[in-house]
């Protein structure tokens, strides 16, 4: 907004330099960009924020100054001389759209060029000037903030004007000489027959007043911002009208504008004035805010008397009653930024002056914050997945419903109770992810792809299940409502078999079997199996080479070799190795209590032994058959060898482990030691049909 220091001089008696004004108007927070010269008039350039239309003319932004400096402000006396005559009769048919249309008839003007102080100032303004008549409105446009509006009314048909949308009309020939189309939905300003005008943005060229012109009709309305926002967007047409229409127009000031172009318009055109038709549907209340004056200092952080905050409020045409503690604020229909308490206290702030606020540090009381157990626990996860030397990924939270053809899903599955995406940007992502596994399969293509042959990738995200009933094969799925997420955390182990040192047969199984045990230690969970089961399996995993995770009785997650198929699929190594818990389920294992003993003092004794049993018993099963025999002194059991061969029966394998033995009150003597081991190898025999291996 450009603003003459002389024009704002008419309505506000100042003497300060244009460059202490500057100052004075950008710390209460209209920023002052520029001051340039026109011709010794000193011209500001104001940066007005959205917020304040009642800035965007020069009356408006001398109001700011008047309160500011506490100086008056003065107004232009308006002197008309009414003839009686016919007045245009006005219909408004959408008073949502535009609640207020007033108008006027002045017959017998004479179009021609301006005055020259008022086209030095359209210029200076940034407004190319036309004739006088047009030149008028503009002038009042830039000292009032309103946009008025003039047409030629022998080019008009019929006696009345319309406000209504294009409707079937859909072309239009604006003054610019510009055809434009027109949506249904678009106000506009009809005669009885035509559109004239497209409503607060841009004459008809129909209708443009010009130098034959010598009867007008004036117009000066209220138009709905989001409309004239909605319809300048559309047709990419913007205006000095439209620009102010679109921040919100003083609905109260369309009369006063309707007064002052109409006197300008006689002054300089000449010619005479009917009565004004005014057609106000909706008159506008300014809703009432109470503001507690504690309220007021607490936020200031400086006292600031009751008197006083009345007087700065007034200062501004915002009228104010105390009523106890409290002050009822009536905001001018001007200011349509002020809608609750603290748009009040702005006001006092910036007029009291954020200078004369004291520096002060803020009064706070420093709790301790108790630390979100559930964060921290995926803190532990990812930092011990980190310490066993895996990378964290971030994944999209989408998926293309295909892999999960490719991962061997099958339709029972819950993974198939997809949240669709209405509107997706992609076939790729058109609906959320139910587990993690497919994505981190991408990463290891995406990687093997670029030369990375040996790769550890984990990621902790959401997964997410619709809550609703599963569709039919031909019904879409709804989506309707927020899907059930659960929190999952997966890894992919893929080893280069090709770079270690010394021969090593195992393709990576064991490695990501020792990140989970570790990941567990890190926990605190000591009780979990990993059983070997091919029922419980999940379909993308070897059959063979894939184990279910249980802690308790409760199964948390799996752990195995990649299915050759879905490894085909996913065009990636069949030695690829997979791993996903359930985060709540890992969870609720952890203990509630950490219990700590005292370091022995007394020395442990350690002896191996070697059994042969049928293929089918696990390992966790023979250390679980050792755990039951409660002696107290076995500390711990540790596999360190498998083997299967000659000379050991064919069905059968050999199974190696390291018993540790230690007594908490004394030191264990060889008879205790070889009592208790004869015993495990007796309890081996009777429950596993195990043998001694010699």
């Amino acid at each position: 907004m450009k603003a003459s220091i002389k024009w704002l001089k008419e309505f506000a008696d100042f003497s300060l330099a244009p460059e202490e004004l500057a100052d004075a108007l950008t710390m209460t927070g209209l920023e002052v960009e520029d001051i340039k010269d026109a011709e010794g008039d000193p011209i500001l350039e104001i940066s007005v924020t959205p917020n304040r239309p009642d800035c965007l003319s020069i009356k408006g932004i001398a109001r700011e100054i008047s309160a500011i400096l506490n100086v008056p402000l003065n107004d232009v006396p308006i002197s008309i001389e009414i003839e009686e005559g016919v007045r245009p009769l006005i219909e408004i048919k959408e008073p949502d759209i535009c609640p207020r249309y007033a108008s006027r008839i002045i017959r017998g003007v004479k179009t021609g060029p301006s005055p020259e102080w008022i086209t030095t100032r359209l210029q200076s303004h940034g407004i190319r000037p036309v004739n006088n008549v047009v030149d008028i409105t503009n002038y009042v446009l830039l000292e009032t903030g309103h946009p008025l509006h003039a047409f030629d009314l022998d080019r008009l048909e019929g006696d009345r004007i319309v406000v209504r949308t294009a409707g079937s009309a859909n072309k239009f020939q604006t003054l610019d000489n510009e055809k434009r189309t027109l949506a249904g939905d678009m106000l506009m300003i009809w005669d009885e027959k035509k559109p004239v005008a497209i409503a607060g943005i841009m004459g008809g060229l129909d209708t443009v007043v010009s130098e034959t012109t010598s009867n007008i009709l004036l117009e000066s309305a209220y138009f709905d911002p989001v409309s004239i926002r909605r319809t300048s967007k559309t047709l990419n047409l913007s205006s000095e009208s439209s620009y102010r229409f679109e921040r919100g127009a003083d609905i109260k000031g369309v009369v006063p504008a309707l007064n002052r172009v109409t006197g300008l318009i006689i002054e300089i055109a000449g010619g005479t004035a009917t009565k004004t038709t005014d057609v106000y549907m909706k008159p506008h209340v300014s809703e009432n805010i109470s503001v507690v004056f504690e309220k007021i200092n607490n936020i200031l952080g400086v006292k600031v008397e009751p008197a006083l905050i009345q007087e700065l409020l007034s200062r501004l045409g915002i009228e104010s009653r105390p009523g106890g503690l409290r002050l009822s604020v009536t905001p001018p229909s001007f200011r349509p930024d002020i809608q609750r308490d603290m748009d009040v206290i702005e006001e006092i702030a910036r007029l009291y002056g954020y200078d004369n606020i004291p520096i002060t540090l803020p009064i706070t009381i420093m709790q301790p914050v108790s630390e979100n157990p559930g964060w921290a626990f995926v803190t532990k996860v990812k930092d011990a997945s980190r310490k066993a030397g895996y990378s964290e990924v971030i994944n999209y939270s989408f998926l293309n419903p295909i892999v999960l053809d490719k991962l061997r899903i099958p339709e029972e599955d819950e993974r198939r109770n997809l949240m669709k995406i209405r509107n997706p940007l992609k076939k790729e992502a058109e609906a959320l992810r139910t587990t993690l596994i497919p994505a981190l399969l991408e990463n290891v293509r995406t990687n093997i792809n670029r030369g990375e042959k040996s790769i550890r990738f984990f990621e902790v995200s959401r997964v997410f299940f619709d809550k609703n009933e599963r569709a039919g094969e031909e019904e879409e799925i709804s989506g309707e409502g927020l899907p059930n997420e659960v929190l999952k955390m997966a890894a992919v182990y893929l080893k280069d078999m090709g770079s270690v040192l010394w021969h090593n047969e195992h393709d990576g199984f064991y490695d990501i079997k020792g990140m989970l045990e570790n990941l567990l230690l890190e926990l605190g969970i000591r009780t979990y199996s990993i059983i070997r089961n091919a029922s419980a399996a999940e379909p993308y995993l070897h059959p063979g080479k894939s184990c279910v995770i249980k802690t308790g009785d409760r199964i948390i997650g799996s752990l195995g070799t990649l299915h050759p198929d879905a490894a085909q699929n996913f065009d990636v190594p069949a030695e690829t190795n997979l791993l996903e818990i359930d985060m709540e389920g890992l969870l609720r294992s952890i203990p509630a209590k950490i219990s700590y003993s005292p370091l022995p003092r007394y020395p442990y004794v350690e002896r191996d032994i070697a059994i042969i049993v049928s293929d089918d018993i696990t390992s966790a099963k023979v250390e679980d058959t050792i755990w039951n025999i409660n002696t107290g002194i076995i500390e711990s059991i540790n596999l360190f060898d498998i083997y299967t061969g000659k000379p050991i029966p064919k069905g059968q394998k050999s199974l190696a482990f390291s018993i540790r033995y230690r007594a908490g009150d004394h030191t264990l003597t060889d008879n205790e030691v070889n009592e208790l081991h004869t015993k495990i190898l007796e309890k081996l025999k009777k429950s596993l049909q195990a043998e001694l291996r010699s």
